[in-house]
C-alpha cells in the first residue's frame, strides 16, 4: 500500500497561442507546485477491479480522474491487477489548482511502482496527456516547468522560494465555457520575454507576465475580478493573478510574514463573502520525488 501527497499547482502566467485542426489549444505557461495537497492512497487487488472508497457526489466512479488513470496505466500495461483506491480532498475543485490532475498524475506513478510496470517519466506522460494538459507536469515530479504545445513539451526551470496567498470564491468555471469566449493571443507580443525564460532556466513572479485567460474569466465571474481588487491592495504584493482558468486567485509576497499577515487582515472579509483564503509557499521539486524514483 502507498499513501502519497498529490499536491496543488498554479499557472505562474498563460498564454494561448494558437489552436490545433483537432480543437486543442495551444498553451505557453510556467506550472509551479504549492505546498497545498491532495493525499491518495492506493492498494493492490488481486481481482484485477478498480475500487474507489472516496466517492464524489454526481460523479460516476468509472469518470474520477485516478480511476481513469489507472485504467488507463492497465490498458497501456496489460496488466492482471487491481487496485483499491482512496483520495482525500484537500485542494479545491474547479479552481484552476490541478487537483484532479494531479491526483491522476500521482495514482499513474504510484501504481506503476505496485504494479512493477516499469515505465519512465516520459511514457507516464504520454499517458497522462490523454487525461488532461497538465498531467505530464504531475508526472514529471518537477517542481517548475515551462510548458508549450498543449502541456506535453516541458522544459525544467527553477524559481526562488515565493509565498502565496490563495483566494477560491467558491465558484466553478467551465474551462469549455472559457474557451469558448477567448480571442487567441499574438504569440509575437510576449516570444521576446519567453525566449528569455527558456535561456535563464529559471522564472521570476513578475507582473508583466500575464494570464490571458483571466479577462474573460472576470467577464464571466465578476467575483474574480473583486478577488484580484482586494489582493492588490495588499501590503507589499508583488503579483496578483488568475491560475489556469479559474477561479482561484494568488498573490505572491517574498516573506512568509507578509503572506501570514495578509490571511489574518483579509479572513473577516473572506468570511464574509464565503470566499476560501490560505497561505502556501512554492515546492522546488515533488513531494514524492524520493519515495518513487523513475528511470
Amino acid at each position: 500500500m502507498l499513501t502519497l501527497s498529490s499536491p496543488a499547482k498554479i499557472n505562474t502566467y498563460l498564454y494561448v497561442t494558437g489552436k490545433r485542426a483537432d480543437g486543442y489549444h495551444l498553451l505557453d505557461t510556467v506550472f509551479q507546485l504549492i505546498s497545498l495537497y491532495d493525499i491518495v492512497k492506493l492498494e493492490v487487488r488481486n481481482d484485477g477491479k478498480l475500487v474507489l472508497h472516496t466517492p464524489i457526489k454526481d460523479l460516476a466512479d468509472e469518470q474520477h480522474l485516478a480511476v481513469r488513470a489507472a485504467q488507463l496505466l492497465k490498458i497501456h500495461t496489460c496488466t492482471q491487477l487491481g487496485a483499491d483506491i482512496s483520495v482525500d480532498k484537500y485542494i479545491p475543485a474547479g479552481a484552476g489548482l490541478g487537483g484532479g490532475s494531479s491526483n491522476a498524475a500521482t495514482t499513474l506513478i504510484g501504481l506503476n511502482v505496485l504494479w512493477r510496470c516499469g515505465l519512465n517519466h516520459q511514457q507516464l506522460q504520454k499517458i497522462g496527456l490523454q487525461l488532461g494538459a497538465d498531467v505530464p507536469f504531475f508526472c514529471s515530479q518537477q517542481g517548475t516547468a515551462h510548458a508549450q504545445g498543449i502541456g506535453e513539451i516541458l522544459t525544467s526551470l527553477t524559481t526562488p522560494l515565493i509565498y502565496c496567498v490563495i483566494i477560491f470564491p467558491n465558484i466553478h468555471v467551465s474551462t469549455a465555457t472559457i474557451f469558448e469566449h477567448f480571442n487567441l493571443t499574438c504569440k509575437e507580443k510576449y516570444a521576446i520575454i519567453l525566449e528569455l525564460l527558456v535561456q535563464r532556466k529559471s522564472f521570476h513572479f513578475a507582473q508583466q507576465f500575464e494570464n490571458s485567460l483571466q479577462v474573460v474569466a472576470e467577464k464571466i465571474a465578476p467575483s474574480i475580478k473583486e478577488v484580484v481588487t482586494v489582493l492588490k491592495k495588499t501590503d507589499n504584493v508583488n503579483s496578483v493573478k488568475m491560475t489556469g482558468t479559474g477561479s482561484a486567485v494568488f498573490a505572491t509576497y517574498f516573506t512568509k510574514q507578509d503572506a501570514e499577515n495578509t490571511v489574518c487582515k483579509l479572513k473577516n472579509i473572506c468570511a464574509y463573502k464565503q470566499w476560501s483564503i490560505l497561505s502556501v509557499q512554492t515546492l522546488s521539486s515533488h513531494p514524492n520525488q524520493n519515495e518513487l524514483f523513475l528511470g
